[in-house]
């Protein structure tokens, strides 16, 4: 061996050496496993964050009064992402590169996770997505995975039910977000296909308060259904306010955010016969255990129940791909793909798709007095 190779061999050698000190480490360490969440922690979802962080402090008490992981403790540590691009990136950038965190419950909205995706592909570090996502979410990277209902699928289920109850003239109106549009977009394609007529379309910045003109212009279209949607659901009340006081008579479809915002609902005044998609989610005993406990330790319901059940069952794959295969974000990602098959947890019975995302769906619902029934 001459000298050239008997120095790369010893270069490879301490490099293999330290890595293998390093390996050992970070598996043999006793610090806490952080679990990062960015999420909604104020304005006027802020009620989604904090159901959020509560089920995670819930799941990390399961887990630590066991042992925690490895012989190592479960750490919270939540941060505010708001709802919107700039909140999103900052809450991860600061999980990421202060607190050190690899492994997040990103319970932020679509803008937000989409633009902290980059940075936490880079980085190795992952963000399940405990609230619902649409195509640019489940096309986020392979760190980025989302655990709860699919946008898409919203859009699918409300055309279904419109067109089960005969309605083939219809409208839609939507927020200018990611989450709305991708709702909108496969809820046009799934009526056109059928041979239904989306007889209006249009799209509103979020924030609008006037709504006169447009709602003039779906009288004038005379749609046999409206859908409606927007991202906090406030904007989708002041839009229910002013059709009814406009003498807009059709059957109001939306998504879940409207039904679940207080501060809409004080806005609308009455829910009444509106119809919703909600989240699909486990209703077994091991669900109704969850939410009596979470109803005990914080004297409230859960805010929005899916958001909770998919919250927790994040924190618990995370546990079981970190026992598997220890403190490695890169393991734990590909434990996890190869592994969600067929999965009981809070949220029912579920899988994740090659790319990371869940295959869980919605059920369309009526409000009728202080019910939400099932429309079959």
């Amino acid at each position: 061996m001459n000298k050239t190779a008997k120095i790369v061999l010893a270069v490879v050698l301490v490099i293999l050496v330290i890595w293998g000190f390093v390996s050992v480490q970070n598996n043999n360490s006793t610090e806490p496993i952080k679990i990062g969440v960015p999420t909604i922690l104020s304005g006027d979802f802020a009620v989604a964050g904090e159901n959020i962080v509560n089920a995670v402090k819930i799941a990390i008490e399961d887990v630590n009064i066991q042992g925690g992981v490895n012989g190592r403790q479960l750490l919270m540590v939540p941060e505010d992402s708001k709802c919107d691009s700039k909140g999103g990136l900052s809450a991860v950038s600061k999980l990421v590169n202060v607190d050190g965190v690899r492994y997040m419950i990103g319970g932020m909205c679509s803008n937000g996770t989409l633009a902290a995706a980059p940075l936490a592909n880079e980085k190795h570090a992952l963000i399940m997505t405990p609230v619902t996502g649409g195509k640019n979410v489940d096309e986020a990277g392979e760190y980025i995975f989302r655990i709860a209902n699919s946008d898409i699928l919203a859009g699918r289920d409300i055309a279904q039910a419109m067109l089960k109850k005969g309605y083939t003239r219809v409208g839609v109106i939507s927020a200018i977000t990611e989450y709305t549009l991708d709702i909108k977009n496969t809820f046009e394609q799934v009526m056109k296909s059928a041979g239904a007529t989306v007889v209006i379309s249009e799209e509103f910045q979020p924030g609008t308060n006037d709504y006169r003109t447009l709602i003039g212009k779906i009288k004038n279209a005379k749609p046999q259904a409206i859908l409606v949607l927007s991202q906090l659901g406030t904007d989708a009340a002041k839009f229910i306010k002013q059709s009814r006081e406009l003498g807009l008579q059709v059957p109001l479809f939306t998504d879940f955010t409207l039904i679940v915002n207080d501060n809409a609902k004080k806005i609308a005044g009455s829910y009444e016969g509106i119809y919703f998609a909600d989240p699909a989610y486990g209703s077994d005993t091991m669900a109704q255990v969850f939410f009596d406990r979470y109803e005990e330790v914080y004297k409230i319901k859960s805010a929005i129940p899916f958001h909770a059940a998919s919250s927790y069952d994040a924190v618990m794959m995370y546990v079981d791909a970190l026992r598997a295969v220890g403190d490695d974000s890169v393991e734990v990602k590909d434990w996890l793909l190869a592994n969600v098959k067929n999965r009981k947890g809070l949220m029912g019975t579920f899988s994740l798709d090659s790319t990371g995302n869940s295959d869980l769906g919605f059920v369309i619902k009526q409000v009728k007095g202080d019910q939400f029934i099932e429309v079959k």
